[in-house]
């Protein structure tokens, strides 16, 4: 079993780029070097007794995606199901072991694709953008386990997601369980 390592000491810089896009009125940002593709409009069908947080699977190109609901996923309770405008698709193990500088928590990827149903997807920001420690779960509502830190963009908070621990099987079974 492997253990889930920080992105990085809080307060510091990070060194790669950090897609940001938005979900349920909150702004989120991900290591870019965990993204594949960004699926627009896709078709997601419903999958009978998942896991609350996944929404559906989608068919891509003769593969099987998991969708998964990031606000369940994240700990919200389950809104209504509107239609997510964009699927952040990420990459499976064997593609992010195939870079040359794979991301920490590598080895928490799942080898079957996973994507992440969002509203919409926004800027690309810089490496060496700062990142604040995140704030205590009770103050942000959000499951602490998926949060790397905060962003300070423009006067609003964007939570910067471990998508490491977002898509990690290990993570998946601590969820049912609790």
């Amino acid at each position: 079993m492997s253990q889930l390592v920080p992105l990085q000491t809080p307060g510091q810089s990070f060194k790669s780029q950090l897609l940001c896009f938005e979900s349920g009125g909150q702004r989120y940002a991900c290591d870019l070097l965990w993204v594949k593709e960004v699926l627009r409009s896709p078709v997601v069908t419903p999958v009978r007794l998942a896991p609350d947080y996944v929404r559906g699977v989608i068919h891509l190109r003769g593969h099987i995606l998991t969708a998964l609901d990031l606000e369940v996923r994240l700990g919200q309770p389950q809104g209504e199901s509107a239609g997510a405008n964009r699927c952040i698709v990420f990459k499976t193990s064997a593609d992010l072991l195939r870079l040359s500088n794979p991301p920490k928590e590598c080895e928490a990827a799942d080898s079957d694709p996973i994507g992440v149903l969002v509203d919409a997807i926004g800027d690309i920001l810089p490496p060496e953008t700062s990142i604040l420690p995140a704030p205590p779960e009770a103050l942000s509502g959000l499951d602490s386990r998926f949060i790397a830190g905060v962003i300070s963009d423009g006067g609003e908070l964007v939570m910067v997601l471990r998508v490491g621990a977002l898509v990690s099987i290990v993570e998946t079974r601590k969820s049912r369980t609790e």
